[in-house]
């Protein structure tokens, strides 16, 4: 009886196709790793544009209110629609009231984005609030 021994594999041969396959599904799960990552970074950059553009929106209400203009109800910042609307509430102090001022996307008017609570001399404001 003859034993043939099968060939020895090159050193330089390559891989396999199995280290090959392996490596590939090594490769296809980190992918996925960051595109999840990337993914949600994107939304959390997304949201805090979001909320830094609603809150220049609440500044520039109250720096409206601290020079006696009237402002509309809607601005426009950063390419979105806000709906910009305040309380004005009293004091302890007669010559200050105090302005709460609520940002909100156009798209859900009853959840607002940023709250921003200030104080504007009484003399200041506009007749018409």
């Amino acid at each position: 009886m003859t034993v043939v021994a099968m060939p020895s594999r090159a050193p330089d041969g390559g891989f396999t196709l199995i280290e090959a396959l392996v490596a590939m599904a090594v490769l296809a799960l980190g992918s996925v790793s960051l595109l999840t990552a990337t993914e949600g970074h994107t939304a959390r950059i997304s949201a805090l544009t979001d909320r830094m553009a609603a809150r220049w929106a609440a500044e520039a209400r109250l720096t409206d209110l601290r020079l006696g203009l009237t402002a509309p109800a809607k601005t426009q910042m950063l390419g979105r629609d806000w709906i910009v609307g305040q309380d004005i509430g009293e004091t302890t102090d007669p010559d200050l009231v105090r302005v709460t001022v609520n940002v909100s996307p156009d798209a859900t008017p009853d959840s607002p984005v940023v709250t921003l609570t200030g104080y504007v001399a009484r003399t200041d404001l506009a007749e018409d609030l």
